[in-house]
């Protein structure tokens, strides 16, 4: 009889301390296994992308700034934060890195951020510098022109002089290092000749040769600075953190996966003797159902231990690089989806063979052969290659390679991991062709157009040929802008950019100066009349109809041609003289082209002076005020006037507007200058007053600019508060196209001046672009007919007509009506028998100083004596 096989308490600890051994090596084989976290990698890898985008985006941000695509800091500033930001948190490693992969990533990370705070500082001092640069271009014109208009050089030097602060600033905007030299010379040459000068002259000329001493340091410095920026290390640094981290991951990973091959050869070997201790006592049930049930648990814990295996695998298949797998021979064994959604190349398609499959081409053998050589002897192997698609489209890729090794260092399998970096190399094309080409015609901006001006210029004198510059813009484009609006504006650009190119040959370069300036170079000329054929294609090419939109319009441009080399022989003195000449093509009747000539310069010149001239008329009190009457058309009694401005000027008398609004609306001038005319307009009401006179209302013009550029409200306010006058005795005239560039801020505007008790009034109404509907809802109190309907006002006339029709319409706006221009009795009689309200023109009185203006506030009626009125008449 065989007896039950009883355990003794001896073998019966020795067994539990065994499984306690058992247990216990599993557990830490189960901790070791699931060390690496997924989604700290996930987190840490999106930094590292997040490195290389915020780098990219502050290069960008550097070049936009250094070629004025952006006039403010405000993207450099952010992407200098964000980088430092992006690089300190790369400090914060994924903790299921082991010590020695910390240290050797935390000194990668310190690399970088020296390299990052290298930057931001190097893009702070180009920001100091850029700053200094602005501001002494600003400047520097500013102190130009006040040393010319105080006359104190002789006039040769202040020419010289003149001359200097364009070119200067020409040197600012497409200076090289030529012209740098010739402007020190010439500064040199001025310095000299400054310490003859007297004491004031001389310190005056020493501050502007200064100021440009500072433009013509600063300019290569900052050019320095923004080369010096773009060489920082950043991203290499950035790629080379990431290939470490990625050999530091893989290395962790290639650990847990051999933690996880111990846990499942130990579960294994634990079921073994499991099973010949149930062998052993089968003979006691009790023994046999414990050890059945230590067996459950221990295939429990291998399910849960394969369901760790499949969530690592998971990271396999749902991570966004492409991945694949192959034998110590390179055939492939696995890939991903990522590789399959990158390539087009499915795991059947590609199973056994190499990845040369996928080879475009572009890399020759000498490459692939340094690239085998560094995976056998380094083990390792990263960089960017072009392969080719399943459909034949070529791409690159940034491509990492391991060799996986056994335990006698022999290798068993090799990992490539890449990732599409084509719209990476989309982006960083986009940002060079932002930084050479207009962005919304395409066409080459200024800088590339300086460059290709000159080769043209090289290639002429290498070939003994010709080269023409063509420098035109579109007439009264201003017009189209203000009335049709922008977007209207734009596509015309972009049509007229297209049709000069099909105008003009292959060889030539057509570029965008900016608004509505365009040039075209071309080189390899044998004749300079050949520039005329080719300005002639162009004006023919752009006077045919344009459809944009419901609009058809159609539109003519201006050409000045200047001729290399009897015209110029350097890129920006072609520039200046085709300028020229194209204004001398926009004042022979635009629509044409017109040849530089010697005398166009000097024109020109005039033109400046003047402006010159006028920026100072302000301060030394040469604008005045003349004033013509407005009465009454029922009974001709003074019912208000018009203040008209006039310019005294020193040398060429008294200047009708006409002679210098438009250069006074072409710089800028026009806003100050309205200004004083509203003060002066007060200050002579004031005037009136206190001398026992009773004033009447006087009506302002107001000019675009100043509607739109200055808070008006506030200032006619402070206007009337200084000079303590009712509102009512102030009338402002407004036109059409200037009320109907904004509406919402115009309505609010008028809104505004209305309650305060000024009148308002529509000038010139009929002649410009206006719509009824809105009509009604601006806060006016008259409309005035334009003079070019009254001339011709005889019975049966159209502009009869349009003159009756704008009575009646304004009289059912409850508006008054107030005709300009009237210079006989039949225009008087038929406005009046119209019920036009108010009559203005040489019938009733020129425009007159204040003095003689005065006169008429003392009459009982404000009009002249009949026979002056009879001679008014016949002037």
């Amino acid at each position: 009889m065989i007896k039950p096989f009883v355990l003794s308490q001896r073998p019966r600890r020795r067994v539990l301390l065994l499984l306690a051994i058992a247990i216990s090596l599993l557990v830490w084989l189960f901790v070791q296994a699931d060390t690496i976290s997924i989604e700290q990698h996930h987190d840490y890898t999106k930094k590292l992308f997040l490195l290389q985008e915020t780098d990219a985006e502050l290069n960008a941000a550097v070049l936009a700034s250094r070629y004025g695509l952006h006039h403010d800091f405000d993207l450099t500033t952010q992407g200098v934060r964000k980088l430092l930001e992006v690089t300190t948190s790369l400090h914060q490693l994924p903790r299921f890195l082991g010590d020695q992969h910390q240290e050797l990533l935390q000194e990668q990370v310190a690399e970088l951020q020296s390299h990052a705070q290298l930057k931001a500082d190097t893009v702070d001092r180009f920001k100091r510098e850029t700053s200094i640069l602005r501001n002494s271009v600003a400047y520097f014109p500013v102190v130009t022109n006040t040393l010319i208009q105080q006359g104190v050089l002789h006039q040769p030097l202040s020419r010289r002089v003149g001359i200097f602060g364009r070119s200067v600033m020409t040197y600012v905007l497409i200076g090289n290092a030529d012209m740098a030299t010739q402007l020190r010379q010439e500064q040199d040459q001025l310095q000299q000749e400054a310490t003859a000068l007297d004491e004031q002259p001389r310190e005056q000329l020493l501050n502007l040769l200064a100021h440009a001493t500072l433009i013509l340091d600063h300019k290569p410095l900052l050019d320095r600075l923004t080369q010096q920026i773009l060489e920082i290390p950043t991203s290499d640094s950035g790629d080379r953190l990431t290939s470490l981290y990625a050999q530091s991951y893989n290395q962790i990973q290639l650990k847990a996966q051999g933690y996880r091959i111990m846990l499942l050869v130990a579960a294994v070997i634990l079921a073994g003797y499991l099973g010949v201790m149930i062998t052993r006592q089968r003979h006691t049930a009790l023994a046999l159902a414990d050890a059945n049930s230590r067996l459950n648990e221990r295939i429990e814990t291998l399910h849960r231990t394969q369901a760790e295996l499949k969530r690592y695998a998971t990271v396999f298949l749902n991570a966004s690089e492409g991945m694949l797998i192959t034998d110590d021979t390179g055939r492939i064994l696995a890939v991903n989806p990522a590789f399959t959604a990158i390539t087009g190349y499915g795991l059947e398609d590609i199973a056994g063979k190499t990845p040369a499959v996928l080879s475009s081409g572009r890399q020759d053998a000498s490459y692939y052969r340094e690239m085998w050589n560094d995976l056998i002897h380094q083990g390792h192997w990263e960089g960017e290659i072009w392969n080719r698609r399943r459909n034949g489209e070529i791409y690159p890729e940034w491509l990492s390679i391991v060799a996986v090794r056994d335990h006698t260092n022999q290798t068993t399998h090799y990992i490539g991991i890449f990732s599409d970096v084509t719209e990476r190399k989309k982006a960083e094309a986009r940002i060079r062709h932002l930084a050479h080409h207009d962005a919304l015609t395409g066409l080459p901006n200024r800088l590339l157009l300086q460059d290709r001006l000159e080769q043209a210029i090289r290639q002429a004198q290498r070939n003994n040929e010709y080269a023409a510059v063509l420098f035109f813009d579109l007439d009264r484009f201003k017009l189209i802008n203000d009335t049709l609006g922008h977007e209207i504006g734009d596509g015309l650009l972009r049509l007229v950019a297209q049709r000069c190119q099909q105008a003009v040959r292959e060889t030539d370069t057509v570029a965008r100066q900016g608004g509505d300036e365009f040039v075209v170079v071309l080189p390899n000329l044998k004749d300079p009349q050949d520039a005329g054929l080719i300005a002639r294609k162009i004006l023919a090419a752009i006077t045919q109809p344009c459809h944009l939109g419901i609009h058809e319009l159609t539109v003519t441009c201006s050409i000045g041609i200047a001729v290399y080399p009897e015209d110029g022989t350097s890129g920006s003195i072609l520039l200046r003289n085709a300028d020229a000449a194209m204004y001398r093509a926009k004042a022979s009747g635009r629509n044409c082209y017109q040849f530089y000539t010697d005398d166009m310069n000097t024109a020109n010149l005039g033109e400046l002076l003047l402006e010159q001239q006028l920026r100072g008329a302000l301060d030394r009190g040469e604008l005045r005020l003349h004033y013509q009457p407005k009465v009454d058309a029922r009974n001709l009694t003074l019912r208000g006037c018009e203040a008209l401005i006039r310019w005294q000027h020193p040398e060429q008398g008294l200047l009708s507007p006409d002679r210098f609004i438009p250069v006074a609306e072409e710089s800028g001038l026009i806003v100050p200058i309205g200004k004083w005319v509203i003060y002066e307009a007060c200050r002579q009401i004031r005037a009136w007053i206190d001398a026992g006179l009773e004033p009447v209302p006087v009506a302002v013009n107001l000019s675009s600019q100043q509607f739109t550029q200055q808070d008006l409200v506030a200032l006619v306010r402070e206007a009337l508060d200084q000079y303590q006058l009712p509102p009512h005795l102030l009338e402002l005239e407004l036109t059409e196209t200037m009320l109907m560039r904004d509406v919402g801020r115009t309505i609010d505007t008028l809104a505004a001046l209305s309650a305060m008790g000024v009148s308002l009034a529509i000038d010139d109404f009929g002649t410009g672009y206006s719509s009824l509907a809105y009509l009604r809802q601006f806060k006016v109190n008259s409309l005035k007919i334009d003079r070019s309907f009254v001339h011709d006002i005889y019975l049966g006339t159209k502009d009869a007509q349009i003159a009756t029709a704008v009575i009646a319409l304004a009289h059912s706006l409850g508006l008054q009506v107030t005709a300009e221009g009237v210079e006989t009795e039949d225009q008087r009689h038929f406005l009046a028998n119209h019920r036009c309200d108010y009559l203005q023109g040489y019938l009733f009185g020129k425009p007159e100083p204040s003095e003689s203006f005065s006169l008429r506030l003392t009459n009982t009626d404000g009009l002249p004596p009949k026979e002056q009125l009879a001679a008014g008449c016949s002037q």
